[in-house]
């Protein structure tokens, strides 16, 4: 289960690409009225019969996202400016 928050005004939908152990890719998109229960966070689970090994959100920067670090799982390395 995903949890996605919506920390920003806007109403956007959710791209979320799915990276299988295989190798194969999948993309998922949710409109943008999955906000309209909950405007803060809303959960999805995935019911696959390949193992996920990597999530990514907005892989190709489609939306309006105030912080892009957070968009893959599991979490990226973020290089900073004392490494």
């Amino acid at each position: 289960q995903v949890t996605f928050n919506k920390p920003g005004g806007l109403v956007m939908p959710i791209l979320v690409e799915l990276t299988y152990e295989d190798g194969t890719v999948e993309m998922q998109k949710f409109p943008a009225q999955i906000w309209r229960l909950n405007d803060k966070e809303v959960n999805r689970t995935f019911a696959t019969k390949k193992q996920i090994v990597k999530i990514t959100i907005d892989p190709k920067l489609e939306t309006a996202d105030v912080d892009v670090t957070n968009n893959v799982w599991p979490r990226a390395e973020v290089k900073s400016k004392f490494d």
